[in-house]
């Protein structure tokens, strides 16, 4: 009867452990892609604004964040989903190197809705299940 018990306990402990773990890893998920979201939008900020120096600027400080973070997103998360925000970022940088104002904001606007989504793909729901 004891090792019967102490099987249930064990279950229980590891079922709440994951439970705690995925929860803590959606709130994480969920503040750093608010947090790269904002940083992105102030880039897009100054790319509309012509503000091509203070953009380089702003777009090198979110890449140093991008990088720290997308590297502990690569563990839990699709790649796929990495690998096209990448491609987003890498053609937002040719962009505002060239000054094309119009096709760096698009691609920062494609680039912060991947952000955004990612959490909500992420995110435990029976949709996400079936």
């Amino acid at each position: 009867m004891k090792r019967l018990l102490f099987s249930y306990v064990i279950i229980i402990t590891v079922v709440a452990l994951i439970g705690l773990g995925g929860a803590y890893f959606q709130s994480y998920l969920e503040r750093t892609a608010a947090e790269l979201t904002m940083e992105l939008a102030k880039v897009k900020d100054r790319v509309e604004e012509g503000e091509w120096g203070e953009s380089k600027e702003a777009f090198l400080s979110f890449n140093k964040k991008w990088e720290r973070v997308r590297n502990k997103w690569a563990m839990f998360t699709d790649h796929f989903e990495i690998d096209n925000i990448e491609m987003k970022l890498v053609r937002s940088r040719e962009f505002i190197e060239a000054k094309d104002g119009v096709n760096a904001a698009v691609e920062l606007s494609e680039a912060i809705m991947l952000l955004e989504h990612i959490p909500e793909r992420e995110r435990l729901t029976l949709q996400n299940i079936f």
